[in-house]
């Protein structure tokens, strides 16, 4: 595994287009944002959305500074899932930080409304996860929702990640309520063993929510 933050494999560095059954995955483009924003703005996904983008602009804007860490997934030649494997450092002790840099990623994924109910969502993460891991050679993996946001930890839960925390009112969502997170990772060792303790479980396309 390297440390290296300059020798860090990067997405632009790995092997594009990947498949799975129904999806083909590869690295966001400028030119994605326009094919995006007819479902991206729809209120259902906006409800759990970061940032909420004020038209089409403001949208391709966010979008080329998120583009290093963005993919997104094709089923049947159309852009129908955005995510993000975006490296960050694990805290650490201030004299090992640089040993620690990059090895951990945060996950993220949007599905249009129009393809949810087929299990597209969880063949989607499942795929990030795997390049998180194989790709990118990260340690660890985490990914944080709004605890009512039942079909993104459902997800999480369905691709053999680990609840780690519940945290109680801590996230202000744009509604002017604040809200439970919850937090699921999951290592290297336990994605490549099974059997472990917290490995995976799931089994992409199970779920009726995503």
């Amino acid at each position: 595994m390297t440390t290296d933050a300059t020798q860090q494999t990067r997405l632009d560095d790995l092997s594009w287009p990947q498949r799975t059954d129904r999806l083909e995955i590869r690295p966001g483009r400028p030119e994605d944002a326009a094919a995006i924003w007819p479902w991206y703005r729809r209120p259902e996904v906006q409800e759990w959305t970061t940032v909420l983008p004020t038209d089409e602009a403001a949208h391709q804007e966010r979008w080329l500074e998120l583009l290093d860490s963005s993919v997104v997934g094709l089923h049947e030649d159309e852009i129908i899932a955005v995510g993000k494997i975006h490296r960050q450092p694990p805290w650490s002790q201030a004299d090992v930080a640089a040993q620690a840099r990059g090895l951990e990623a945060e996950l993220g994924w949007v599905l249009d409304p129009a393809h949810q109910g087929r299990g597209l969502g969880t063949e989607f993460a499942a795929a990030l996860l795997e390049i998180a891991f194989d790709g990118l050679d990260v340690r660890r993996v985490q990914a944080v929702c709004f605890a009512d946001n039942t079909a993104s930890w459902r997800i999480m839960e369905r691709i053999g990640m680990r609840r780690e925390a519940w945290e109680r009112e801590s996230s202000l969502h744009r509604s002017g309520r604040w809200l439970d997170a919850l937090t699921y990772a999951l290592l290297a060792s336990e994605f490549y063993d099974p059997a472990a303790p917290g490995g995976p479980a799931g089994t992409p396309g199970d779920g009726a929510d995503d």
